[in-house]
């Protein structure tokens, strides 16, 4: 009996195949009509509060987690903490955990109703890692906009 040799694709060739077997799927599927791409995403992830992000948004994302948790942007917000009955956990709170959860962005956008962007854009200018706490504010409205829409869609 002979020996059957059986070919190995490794390195950029298995690559080259399976992307190659990905697109032919992908193509398959949209021509009759199965969901794919974005429609997909928000059928799996709509559900549960998670908005796709533009490109934009995407390049973003990793200067809203420059936060080392100093404190100095609460300097003189302990008025605003007290008169929110604990919806507004100060700026610090919400750049560290208020905004960090897609999900719980329409509580992050009632606790932001405690400020205003003036007084953001204020600790953003003293904040020693530089992050972006207005577009931070402005991105957690726009998502928690966005999943609000689509709940009414949904209902």
């Amino acid at each position: 009996m002979q020996k059957v040799r059986k070919i190995v694709a490794s390195g950029r060739a298995l690559a080259a195949l399976v992307l190659g077997i990905s697109l032919v799927k992908v193509l398959v599927k949209r021509a009759f009509g199965v969901l794919t791409g974005l429609p997909l995403f928000l059928q799996n992830y709509g559900p549960d509060r998670l908005p796709p992000v533009t490109p934009d948004e995407r390049s973003m994302m990793p200067k809203f987690s420059g936060c080392f948790a100093c404190g100095r942007c609460d300097i003189g917000e302990a008025e605003r903490i007290r008169k929110s009955r604990g919806a507004y956990p100060g700026v610090m709170g919400f750049v560290l955990a208020s905004s960090r959860s897609m999900p719980d962005y329409d509580a992050a956008e009632r606790a932001l109703a405690f400020v205003d962007d003036a007084v953001l854009a204020a600790k953003e200018e003293i904040c020693p890692a530089h992050v972006p706490i207005s577009a931070l504010a402005r991105f957690v409205r726009a998502k928690a906009e966005e999943v609000g829409q689509a709940r009414v869609r949904q209902a």
